[in-house]
């Protein structure tokens, strides 16, 4: 995965999901580790109304397909490409 904060400027995170877990009654918390540029371990916390949201955007047709193509017909170790992601962050 890969990450960008205001606070970082143009920096890139890059990690991998450590874990999913439910907290209490209404809280769905994504672990985040990040291995690039720096160790930390981040918590993403969905809340009630955030999940169905995400739930329809992945079975959007074209995201669910582009997920089952990088899943099963990709390589399994492609080059890495440079920095993808806009630099311009909006708050």
């Amino acid at each position: 995965m890969r990450f960008r904060s205001a606070g970082l400027g143009p920096t890139e995170l890059k990690g991998r999901i450590a874990g999913l877990a439910p907290v209490g009654e209404d809280l769905l918390v994504l672990h985040i580790h990040t291995h690039s540029p720096v160790e930390w371990n981040l918590k993403a916390a969905m809340q009630r109304k955030d999940i169905p949201k995400v739930i329809r955007g992945m079975l959007k047709p074209a995201i669910f397909f582009h997920m089952v193509r990088t899943m099963f017909y990709l390589k399994k170790n492609p080059k890495e490409l440079e920095d993808i992601m806009d630099k311009s962050i909006s708050t």
